[in-house]
């Protein structure tokens, strides 16, 4: 008989924090699961503990492959999972012990196609519990509306419990950062209701050297690839929510030009930052329209569309001057 629910959880190079993962989901309350790890070619011991857990509770399932990244491993795992829903964890994080059995049941009771919960960041120096709020269900339209806006949830898979029939044809977009953005508004949209439930279930580390902060380092500019994309969809299916889809463009391209222009090196990345200079100037008109940017960003928006190399030189006069 099948498992309810297929946990899915990549693991690479986590040694110091797998048993502490794994140890919370072997932990739950709802016990009717299956917990599928995948050892995406980690090169310390996380291979050798994920069969150790195989080999003393049959509700784990181990894959080893050779290193493609998360979204590779998600893949792998969802073409195995036999659960009438999908839950993601990420190796290095943790989660309370009723955080299924308390998803689980709003989806039951609600009939609802996806379910998020809150979580808690942890940091270096601090912790922050993310806002609660009461139980609120959505239709497909107020789901896509909430997760651009990310007030109550956003496009993290790590906060959901998702129908596994959602899930067919559907795969996360491989050798890209952010992959779950480019991946969850396509979740919503073949979804019917959608919940949220304000409670902090979920225990999220936030690393010196996690892919957020790779991706900002290697001056990524997927996101900004990303959010191009969903643009043209969200203008066919929901062109309601065009000026919130342009607002998130066009903050993650300004901030992708801004690092480049800071970067000492900013030379060797001038391909990237016209690309994302191109697809800023392509929004312009769509951009000077919002009310959220200030005269002094509607100036770098028409900077950048007299030229790209004007970006740059008013934030380095800037950065300069603060410097001062």
């Amino acid at each position: 008989m099948n498992p309810k629910i297929s946990i899915i959880v990549p693991v690479y190079k986590v040694e110091r924090y797998i048993n502490k993962c794994v140890d919370s989901i072997l932990s739950q309350t709802f016990t009717d699961f299956e917990l599928i790890l995948v050892d995406d070619g980690s090169p310390d011991r996380c291979g050798i503990i994920c069969d150790e857990y195989a080999n003393k509770d049959e509700r784990v399932k181990v894959i080893h492959k050779q290193n493609g990244g998360q979204a590779s491993a998600r893949n792998m795992a969802l073409d195995i999972a036999r659960g009438d829903y999908i839950g993601f964890v990420d190796s290095d994080d943790w989660i309370e012990p009723d955080m299924y059995e308390l998803l689980y049941a709003i989806s039951i009771e609600n009939d609802c196609d996806i379910v998020n919960c809150t979580g808690i960041v942890h940091f270096e120096d601090k912790t922050i519990i993310k806002s609660s709020h009461p139980l609120t269900i959505h239709n497909r339209s107020q789901a896509m509306k909430a997760i651009f806006e990310g007030e109550l949830y956003d496009e993290v898979v790590w906060s959901k419990l998702i129908k596994r029939e959602l899930l067919e044809n559907l795969r996360f977009p491989e050798g890209i950062m952010y992959e779950d953005t480019a991946f969850t508004y396509k979740l919503i949209n073949k979804s019917k209701k959608v919940g949220y439930i304000g409670e902090a279930k979920y225990h999220y580390i936030k690393r010196e050297n996690s892919t957020m902060d790779r991706a900002v380092k290697n001056k990524s500019i997927d996101a900004v690839l990303i959010y191009d994309e969903i643009y043209q969809f969200i203008s066919q299916n929901y062109p309601e929510l065009k000026p919130i889809v342009t607002l998130k463009l066009a903050n993650s391209a300004m901030a992708i030009l801004s690092i480049i222009s800071l970067d000492p090196n900013s030379m060797l990345y001038k391909k990237e930052y016209d690309k994302v200079a191109m697809i800023l100037n392509n929004y312009f008109t769509k951009t000077m329209k919002l009310k959220e940017f200030v005269t002094n960003i509607k100036i770098l928006l028409i900077a950048t569309r007299i030229h790209p190399i004007f970006y740059r030189l008013i934030i380095n006069f800037l950065s300069r001057r603060r410097k001062a």
